[in-house]
């Protein structure tokens, strides 16, 4: 438990550093270089950290699992509940650093690092109840169990970790390669466009919404024909323009491009 807990900490370190120069790196402005933003980062960096967890949990899970076949190991006390002690405080630390940062910079990359450092929190603790436990165990009848106390805490916490950045990866990865925003989201600006496609008398209208990290990218697609009501290019920018002050209430930087068009071929 120590080594996987000791592991995991050391991982968390590496991989928050990186999410914090990508975070600062992403508030860089570069127009030329990167015309469509640089949000993609985001979901890509939480997918490959995601997936390094992922990894590492299942690879302490079937080491815990080979412990406890072998026969368990021996618990030491003393240092180890010292350690224990101080990686709760200090993760839990850390945890509320990043909860304030996430807060305060609406940033999807520290969210994650928030709830990276929350799991490692819950693995100190859950190391300390295991050594606590040994010890309670170890002047009684039941002291037969303290071999497989560690490995068997390992399992448990591996089975409990893996769920959280396997989830990481799988939202993350839609987002890389631009799946629809959640339904929410999704639903209620095709709602607005559907209004404004009777208000007008729109032959059709197409909506593509994304979500990559904190931007949300919409694209709309007016078809009209001879029976429209939108004739002037002014008209075209109220529509714009009404659309817009419709999803402020949306809490995500939004790229918006709303498109009109004859043919139905430009849209699609």
């Amino acid at each position: 438990m120590i080594i996987f807990d000791g592991l995991y900490s050391f991982i968390s370190v590496i991989l928050s550093m990186i999410s914090l120069y990508i975070n600062k790196y992403m508030a860089k402005r570069d127009f030329e270089k990167f015309p469509f933003g640089k949000h993609i980062l985001e979901p890509i960096v939480i997918s490959i950290k995601s997936l390094i967890i992922a990894i590492m949990c299942l690879y302490s899970l079937i080491e815990a699992v080979k412990t406890i076949a072998s026969g368990g190991n021996s618990l030491e006390f003393g240092l180890a509940l010292i350690y224990s002690i101080v990686s709760v405080v200090g993760c839990a630390g850390i945890s509320y650093y990043m909860k304030v940062k996430a807060k305060a910079l609406s940033s999807e990359l520290i969210k994650a690092e928030c709830t990276q450092w929350f799991m490692d929190t819950a693995l100190s603790a859950a190391v300390l109840v295991a050594f606590l436990v040994a010890m309670v165990l170890a002047n009684t009848k039941l002291n037969f169990l303290n071999p497989y106390i560690d490995p068997g805490m390992t399992i448990i916490v591996s089975l409990i970790c893996i769920r959280i950045p396997l989830k990481g990866f799988i939202e993350s990865f839609k987002e890389v390669i631009c799946v629809k925003a959640d339904d929410e989201i999704n639903d209620d600006i095709y709602v607005l466009v559907k209004e404004i496609e009777e208000e007008y008398n729109f032959e059709e209208s197409i909506t593509r919404v994304s979500k990559i990290g904190r931007e949300l990218r919409i694209e709309i697609d007016f078809i009209y024909n001879k029976d429209s009501k939108l004739k002037t290019l002014d008209q075209m920018d109220n529509v714009r323009e009404e659309i817009n002050d419709a999803i402020k209430h949306i809490d995500y930087n939004k790229w918006l491009n709303v498109s009109f068009t004859g043919n139905k071929k430009w849209a699609i």
